[in-house]
């Protein structure tokens, strides 16, 4: 079975779910690009025996979701051989909620950013006056919401990191990590915290991992410079200087931190 036949048949299977979960455009360019899928694939009978069964669920979910027959007057229907009829009336509904939706949902992120800005807000003034314990309930409720969004772990990580409370900012940044275990920027962000806290050793390894995804990044390098400098690994801290200066040779403060391990050892 080829790989686009399962991914139809995954399309079609999803509707539902998607359908429950609120999320109707998905439902509905799910459904619109299997059937577009089903036109021009050449199958056999028995897949397309299996596709029309599929297919007329799907289309008898989304006719009876109550939230579309609140915005939208026509019927959708599907009967096994009106395949064409089908896939017009999906891109007459797909175009629709497109049109129609596309205001309500920058609205609703324009709001919920500014939710996230005001709560960060407070768990910054919660820091500041040293009660820790409720700002980690405020970050841990819009975590809650977003279980998955890497870019708001590393916001709250660096708020931590920013009063001093590197042990909670590890915790945020771990969880960002295993979201997203292939970006430079979080294994760079661990860097910072673990150096920041004493553990040298673990930040030198993150921050070699950080480069091996991003090689052409100069602050990554200056950072690993910075634990060697901790370290007093002076000619591991220049040959980091170097690789930075390498990528961007104005980057002043790779060219003092190679000047002062030079002196450091005695050149």
């Amino acid at each position: 079975m080829s790989a686009e036949i399962l991914k139809a048949k995954k399309q079609l299977g999803e509707v539902n779910m998607l359908l429950k979960q609120g999320k109707l455009l998905a439902a509905v360019a799910n459904l619109h690009e299997a059937v577009g899928f089903i036109l021009k694939a050449e199958l056999m009978k028995h897949e397309m025996q299996s596709f029309t069964e599929s297919l007329d669920k799907a289309a008898y979910h989304l006719a009876n979701d109550r939230e579309l027959k609140k915005i939208y007057p026509l019927q959708i229907s599907y009967k096994p051989g009106e395949e064409r009829e089908l896939l017009a009336s999906l891109y007459g509904l797909l175009t629709f909620l497109q049109e129609n939706l596309a205001d309500e949902a920058n609205s609703h992120l324009a709001a919920l950013a500014e939710y996230r800005r005001k709560q960060l807000e407070l768990a910054k003034k919660l820091l500041e006056s040293d009660e820790t314990s409720k700002a980690q309930q405020v970050c841990g409720r819009l975590i809650d919401a977003a279980k998955t969004d890497t870019e708001l772990k590393i916001a709250v990580a660096d708020i931590f990191l920013e009063f001093g409370k590197y042990d909670e900012a590890l915790e945020y940044l771990k969880s960002a990590y295993a979201d997203n275990p292939d970006s430079a920027h979080i294994f760079n962000k661990l860097g910072m915290a673990l150096r920041k806290s004493g553990r040298l050793e673990e930040a030198e390894k993150f921050y070699i991992q950080a480069l091996e995804r991003q090689s052409h990044d100069e602050v990554i390098y200056f950072n690993l410079g910075r634990v060697y400098l901790d370290m007093k690994r002076w000619k591991n801290a220049i040959a980091a200087a170097d690789r930075a200066l390498a990528v961007n040779a104005e980057f002043a403060e790779a060219r003092k931190m190679k000047m002062y391990a030079t002196k450091q050892m005695g050149g």
